[in-house]
């Protein structure tokens, strides 16, 4: 690897720790950075059976369920019957979960814009494309890894 490419990696794992499970500790919000995420993929994605969730956090089904239990708990997420398929259970979050994604998210894009402030504009103009350019490179590479249905482009087939 050369320089550039390692000191980049170096501070993206930085960065990711920092404004990962660092700062929702320092914010005191209650969630985990799985959780936080595990939240905003269901947001995102709409109603997800446990496997469809672990398959796209590439965690075991055990481990989401864990998390599940958890947020449930604390009336972030309900499982509830598919109203196709009565045998099946989905998550979805409730008005709960929603409220606190947005409290978490605004304190968290508080957080992002005192950092991004200490940044001259077009510098960050720069860092914003560059980093766009690489989050469409990463999503090609996936859709190449796991195929069309994994990536956010095309709808999730059911298995």
């Amino acid at each position: 690897m050369d320089a550039l490419t390692q000191r980049f990696a170096q501070s993206l794992g930085v960065l990711a720790q920092e404004f990962g499970p660092h700062l929702l500790n320092r914010l005191h919000t209650g969630l985990t950075a799985g959780q936080f995420f595990t939240m905003q993929m269901i947001r995102r994605e709409g109603r997800l059976k446990v496997s469809q969730l672990a398959e796209r956090l590439e965690v075991t089904p055990s481990a989401i369920t864990v998390m599940i239990d958890r947020l449930e708990h604390h009336g972030y997420v309900s499982r509830v019957r598919d109203e196709e398929d009565r045998r099946v259970v989905v998550i979805e979050l409730t008005e709960a979960g929603r409220a606190k994604l947005a409290e978490v998210e605004q304190a968290w894009f508080e957080m992002m814009r005192q950092m991004v402030s200490r940044i001259e504009p077009g510098a960050f103009e720069q860092c914003v494309s560059a980093l766009e350019t690489m989050v469409a490179a990463a999503k090609q590479l996936r859709i190449q890894s796991y195929g069309e249905s994994y990536g956010e482009e095309t709808p999730r087939q059911e298995v």
